[in-house]
């Protein structure tokens, strides 16, 4: 079912008591999201954010995005979208509603690293990181040691596999990632699951610099790989920018990060091309899976002869004297692939 904005401005009604709808217009929904969305202004000049399921699956994510935005609010300085009211529908899930958070999406492709918000982007990510797990763990959010979390990826592998359409030179590069057990020696931590640019919204300040204003999308927080949180950086940005992140999140971390965090980011993106892929066949439109195919041939043929993992040392290099972080380790440039296409869901 597809609602008009002013069809969700009467159910945010029905969801906050005196919120009077004035206006409504249309607002950008996730890729790979069944859901309706829009911008709603009220009698007080509040703008409010109310969204809708269509389908059971879009319900079950969004009430869990609910719930982790509400677990992380009192625990971060930037604001997330704390669902304000809800009404449950009559086919099925619910209307959430919550106050609209000033500010665009952050282009993580037009990322200078001089600009400050480089800096602050790190920093936020590494207090999301740094939340206590318990916090996810008790409310019933996903959990994965380091190496569940590996079984995983391996797991989706071989789904990948079976589909019969990705090409075999990713399937060997991403399994050479995945069986290296070294790679995946990390500290499982909070994570936002899926953070890109349209997740963290900026506005100027009033001196004229930008400002990381919010941090929205929370459906797939979980316990994991810190990583995650850095694919759409590593897929998106300029190498230059990258590091820098990397290095403001190394030093506002409370605990060191580990060595080969930028690489399994690199992994984690171009698996996102396999998302798109099971998203289409779960559609079940044949353009739409033919248009995730394609894309993944053109990867293929991006990073064929770019090694994704790193290079073994020989006999004549120096023996590192210590596993270096982000901030040590990050100078090397770090080859990303541009997408002009749909975000990875």
């Amino acid at each position: 079912m597809t609602r008009t904005p002013f069809q969700l401005a009467a159910l945010a009604s029905a969801a906050v008591p005196g919120l009077d709808p004035v206006a409504a217009g249309d607002f950008p929904v996730d890729p790979g999201m069944a859901v309706d969305v829009a911008l709603v202004e009220d009698t007080r000049g509040r703008n409010w954010i109310v969204r809708a399921s269509a389908s059971a699956a879009a319900a079950v994510a969004l009430d869990a995005g609910a719930a982790a935005a509400k677990l992380v609010a009192k625990h971060l300085d930037i604001r997330v979208p704390v669902t304000r009211g809800s009404v449950a529908l009559k086919e099925g899930g619910r209307v959430h509603v919550h106050a609209a958070i000033p500010g665009r999406g952050l282009r993580l492709a037009a990322l200078d690293p001089a600009f400050p918000v480089v800096a602050d982007l790190g920093r936020a990510i590494a207090a999301i990181h740094d939340l206590d797990p318990a916090l996810f763990e008790d409310a019933g959010l996903e959990s994965y040691s380091h190496d569940e979390y590996r079984q995983r990826r391996l797991a989706e592998l071989d789904r990948a596999a079976a589909t019969g359409k990705v090409p075999a030179g990713l399937l060997t590069r991403w399994e050479a990632a995945l069986e290296n057990v070294a790679l995946w020696q990390f500290v499982p931590v909070p994570v936002h699951g899926g953070l890109d640019g349209r997740h963290v919204l900026m506005a100027l300040a009033d001196d004229g610099t930008a400002k990381i204003t919010g941090i929205v999308g929370w459906r797939r927080a979980k316990v994991a790989d810190p990583a995650d949180d850095f694919a759409g950086l590593v897929r998106d940005a300029a190498a230059p920018a990258v590091i820098e992140v990397a290095r403001a999140y190394a030093r506002a971390r409370h605990s060191r990060p580990d060595r080969h965090l930028l690489t399994r980011a690199k992994l984690v993106a171009e698996l996102g091309y396999v998302t798109d892929l099971f998203d289409a066949l779960a559609a079940g439109y044949p353009q739409v899976v033919d248009a995730a195919t394609a894309r993944l041939q053109e990867l293929a043929a991006d990073v064929e002869g770019d090694e994704l993992l790193p290079a073994p040392a020989t006999p004549r290099d120096p023996a590192p004297a210590a596993a270096p972080t982000p901030d040590e380790g990050a100078t090397a440039p770090i080859e990303t692939s541009e997408r002009q296409d749909k975000t990875p869901g």
